[in-house]
């Protein structure tokens, strides 16, 4: 192996390092009052009204424990169904039926 090229490839790579630490920074691309107009945008951005739909995403969470609650209460209190068919018949639903079907509904 040849180390004093490898040698050499340090002390040149160390000479650039010392060049770039001693150059001053280039502050060019940063005008005047930067910061000023910076805030100025932000803040008129937080100004701004939301639109409708952002509303919409911020109450998903709420409507998804909505549908949650009204699931959970659907099964642990199922609608009351008579399970006699004569309590059924007796109910009167077969009026409806016959008028709805006569009146061709």
């Amino acid at each position: 192996m040849n180390d004093k090229r490898h040698d050499r490839g340090d002390g040149e790579l160390d000479r650039l390092f010392d060049l770039a630490r001693q150059a001053p920074p280039d502050i060019s691309g940063v005008e005047r009052n930067f910061e000023t107009r910076v805030m100025a945008r932000i803040r008129e951005s937080r100004e701004q009204q939301d639109p409708w739909y952002a509303w919409a995403w911020r109450l998903a969470p709420v409507f998804l424990v909505l549908a949650l609650l009204v699931t959970g209460w659907s099964m642990l209190y199922p609608p009351a169904h008579p399970d006699d068919p004569v309590a059924t018949l007796a109910s009167g639903t077969q009026e409806v039926a016959m008028l709805d079907y006569l009146t061709g509904e």
